[in-house]
Parts: C-alpha cells; sequence; structure tokens
C-alpha cells in the first residue's frame, strides 16, 4: 500500500470516527431540557441550595437505552420505552458515565422538577391522576416515558412524579450510607409523589421502583 493512501485511510477513518461521536454526543442531547438557575430549599436538610444552570433528560432512561448499554439487563417483553428498573445506585451511575452524562444532584433533581416557585407537583400544587402514573391512576405497573405529557415540569421534565423512584447523587445523611431516589412510583399514593417526596436507600439495592435519568 502507498505511504499516501495509507495517510488518506487514516484521515478519512478519523473524520468519520469523530462524525460518528458528534452525532451521538447529539442525540444524546436532544432527549435534555435546559433548566436555569435557581434556588431550592430542601426538605432533606433544610438547607436553602444555589443551582447553578444545567440540563437533564426529558425522560427517564428506558430499558432499551440501559440495554444498549449493558445487555445483562434484558427488555421485559412490550416494555422497551418503559424506565429501567432494578438497576443499583451504582448500575445507574455507570450508565450516566458511558453517556457522557451524571446523574443529578437532589437540589438539581428538585429545582428540575418544581421551578423555583415551589410547587407540589411538576404542573402545579393540585394533584391530578391523569397527570402522573401514581396509585390513583391504577396501572399498577410502569407507563411508558412520556405517557403524561400534561404532567410536564417548567423545565418541560416528564414522569418527576410517580412511574418509578429516581436515584440521584446526594446522601441521606452525613453518615453517608444512604442514598436518596426522589418522586414517587406508579404504587405510591400522591402524598408520596410530590416534588419533595424522597426516600433513602441503601446504593447497592434495586428495585422494580426505582430508575433514574441523567444531568449535564
Amino acid at each position: 500500500m502507498k505511504i499516501g493512501h495509507l495517510k488518506s485511510s487514516t484521515v478519512l477513518f478519523a473524520f468519520c470516527f469523530m462524525a460518528f461521536c458528534i452525532s451521538k454526543a447529539g442525540a444524546a442531547e436532544s432527549d435534555m431540557v435546559k433548566v436555569a438557575a435557581g434556588e431550592i430549599k430542601q426538605d432533606q436538610n433544610g438547607k436553602a441550595v444555589k443551582v447553578g444552570a444545567f440540563k437533564i433528560d426529558k425522560h427517564e432512561v428506558t430499558f432499551a437505552q440501559f440495554n444498549s448499554f449493558n445487555k445483562e439487563f434484558e427488555i421485559p417483553e412490550g416494555k422497551e420505552d418503559h424506565p429501567i428498573t432494578e438497576v443499583t445506585f451504582f448500575d445507574a451511575e455507570e450508565y450516566c458515565k458511558h453517556v457522557g452524562k451524571r446523574l443529578p444532584t437532589g437540589a438539581e433533581w428538585e429545582l428540575a422538577a418544581s421551578g423555583t416557585d415551589g410547587r407540589l407537583y411538576p404542573w402545579g400544587n393540585e394533584f391530578d391522576s391523569t397527570k402522573a402514573n401514581t396509585l390513583e391512576s391504577g396501572r399498577n405497573g410502569t407507563s411508558p416515558v412520556g405517557a403524561y405529557p400534561d404532567g410536564a415540569s417548567p423545565s418541560g421534565a416528564l414522569d418527576m412524579s410517580g412511574n418509578v423512584w429516581e436515584w440521584v447523587d446526594q446522601y441521606e445523611s452525613s453518615e453517608k450510607r444512604y442514598r436518596l431516589v426522589l418522586g414517587g412510583s406508579f404504587f405510591d399514593k400522591k402524598e408520596n409523589c410530590t416534588n419533595k417526596s424522597s426516600l433513602k436507600s441503601i446504593p447497592d439495592d434495586s428495585h422494580t421502583y426505582i430508575g433514574f435519568r441523567c444531568a449535564k
């Protein structure tokens, strides 16, 4: 092979690889919404937290998306577009890193869910079973992500109330034993599906009602 041809092939390969990476990053970015900087008073610690501007996934990460990263997580029949469940905090963290993102902090998650006006639910202060997958909805299981478009938060994020609890990058206390999951799930009553609803969980636990979304 001639040297000139080898150089051309190398340049072409590098260009194609760079284009692929840019395309992949663009696809990942397209499913995110922008959240303006603001301040949140977290119930978990009672402190007002200032949060800089960031981006967060519009939807919870799905079985199909996670399966493309880790084939060990098989997709239940008909649930390709349902939120991934039975993932540990570490599973969620690894996926986010794989796609060039990270888990949101608790304050970021809450700001994305409620904005800065302290609303109880992503859409306002009054509960509405047509805007979230909670116990009141009667589904008895997860719904496809984005199935409740009228329940969008001020930033445009969906399913931040109900469907599945979501891992966030925050410890429950200074002891750093438990991580927090936020937002409620399909089997929780409306009182446990607010923008401030939280549970603590050991980071290597996994459940059928816990998933996540990424931030950047």
